[in-house]
């Protein structure tokens, strides 16, 4: 006899469950370890929601969902807080550009003076591009945040048995609201790039046109409203 690994046993359960739901005529076979080595991939994403949210709590893995509501509840933290800097991590202002009143011709004094200077303070005028790359670490593309691998934390069983039954549907939806946002969210911080800001300096304070990093905290705000819908769900049914 060969033992099966929990989290294959659960899988596979989850896949003949919704299979055989799903084909009411059909009888299911025996669990036996050659099925349990090839489970079959559960025709739907909604059916699989429902199927793990019902399966008997002993065949959910050992773990509880408290890591997983806590990671929720973390990525909400991290949404609230890169909304509250958006302007701080979406202008870098780590360039300089020559002061123009020193490049006309009766300044020319001064400006071979300040030239010897070891000072460029007096030359030199700090300038702004405005930029998505922080964005995208923080939405966990580039770099690993709370809001990495968000569409598996999700669908992990142990967070949906906390789901309410008839909460599935709104759980599902939110679910998918959520991951369409962060994703629009880091394609427009992507397209960043190309914003005229983005490419031409501009002085601290300055109005600027950023229509790309606009639409991008525009989809943050999508995503912090469906987590905020997750976890009313997930904590009403803990």
């Amino acid at each position: 006899h060969v033992a099966v690994p929990m989290p294959l046993l659960l899988l596979h359960a989850a896949a003949l469950a919704t299979h055989y739901i799903s084909s009411p005529g059909l009888v299911a076979p025996p669990l036996t370890h050659t099925a349990c080595a090839r489970p079959r991939i559960p025709p739907g994403r909604r059916a699989a929601f429902r199927v793990a949210a019902l399966l008997p709590a002993s065949l959910l893995l050992p773990a509880s969902a408290a890591g997983e509501v806590e990671r929720l509840r973390s990525a909400d933290g991290l949404i609230r807080e890169l909304k509250s800097q958006w302007s701080d991590l979406t202008i870098d202002c780590r360039y300089g550009e020559m002061r123009r009143e020193l490049l006309s011709a009766e300044n020319k004094e001064r400006l071979l003076a300040e030239a010897s200077s070891t000072s460029k303070s007096g030359t030199t005028v700090t300038v702004c591009k405005s930029s998505g790359v922080q964005v995208r670490k923080v939405l966990g593309t580039t770099a690993e945040s709370s809001l990495s691998r968000m569409g598996a934390l999700l669908e992990r069983p142990a967070l949906l048995q906390r789901v309410p039954e008839d909460s599935l549907e709104a759980y599902q939806a939110a679910s998918e609201q959520l991951q369409q946002a962060l994703a629009a969210a880091d394609g427009a911080a992507y397209l960043a790039g190309n914003d005229y800001s983005a490419q031409t300096t501009f002085r601290r304070g300055e109005s600027t046109d950023t229509p790309n990093l606009d639409a991008a905290f525009q989809s943050v705000s999508e995503a912090q409203q469906a987590l905020a819908r997750i976890l009313e769900i997930v904590q009403a049914g803990g």
